[in-house]
C-alpha cells in the first residue's frame, strides 16, 4: 500500500472507515465484536470534537457517534479503550 500524507483527522476518519468496514464484514459472518464498536465509537466522537474539519463532517461524526454509543450503553466498558485515550491524553490524535 502506498504511502499518503495527510492531517489527524484525515488519519482517525480513514481508521474509523476501515473499522466500519471490519465491523460490516464481521457482521456479514454472523460476528459481532463490542471492542470494535467501541473503537469506532471513540474515533467518531473525537472527531466530532474537532476543530480542523468542517462542521459538516463533526456534526455527521457526531450524530453516528451517538448512533454507535446506544447499543454500547449497557456495556461495563463503553468508555474509549485506555490505549486510544492515552494518544488523546497525549495530543498525539487531537
Amino acid at each position: 500500500m502506498e504511502k499518503h500524507e495527510g492531517t489527524r483527522s484525515d488519519l482517525l476518519l480513514s481508521a474509523a472507515l476501515d473499522l466500519v468496514s471490519r465491523d460490516a464484514t464481521a457482521a456479514s459472518q454472523g460476528r459481532v465484536c463490542r471492542r470494535l464498536a467501541v473503537s469506532i465509537h471513540c474515533h467518531l466522537e473525537i472527531l466530532a470534537e474537532r476543530t480542523d474539519v468542517s462542521a459538516l463532517v463533526r456534526d455527521t461524526c457526531a450524530l453516528l457517534a451517538e448512533a454507535w454509543r446506544r447499543p454500547l450503553v449497557h456495556e461495563e466498558q463503553a468508555a474509549c479503550g485506555p490505549a486510544l485515550w492515552a494518544l488523546v491524553r497525549r495530543g498525539k490524535l487531537r
